[in-house]
């Protein structure tokens, strides 16, 4: 099982990215799902953002975290206005 320090590590680390290319919940969950051909959906993010004590909280696995760099290199600092993504 995963010890807290680890599960709030890849917390702060989930959120880091979703902050530095304003990234939604929606999209992170988009974003997964394309890298990982893994059906991500919106709920799930939430569940990996929400707080330890919620009983709907879940670990935010690190294949997540590194699916979503790896889906963020190409991406400019913020995918908000992005027309090629909002397609």
């Amino acid at each position: 099982m995963e010890s807290e320090i680890e599960r709030k590590k890849n917390l702060r680390e989930f959120r880091e990215i979703l902050t530095k290319f304003a990234i939604t919940q929606s999209q992170a969950a988009d974003l997964i799902t394309k890298e990982t051909y893994r059906t991500i959906k919106v709920r799930t993010v939430r569940t990996w953002l929400s707080d330890s004590t919620a009983i709907s909280a879940k670990p935010c696995p690190l294949w997540a975290i590194m699916a979503l760099k790896k889906a963020t290199v190409n991406l400019p600092l913020t995918i908000k206005d992005d027309a090629e993504y909002n397609k």
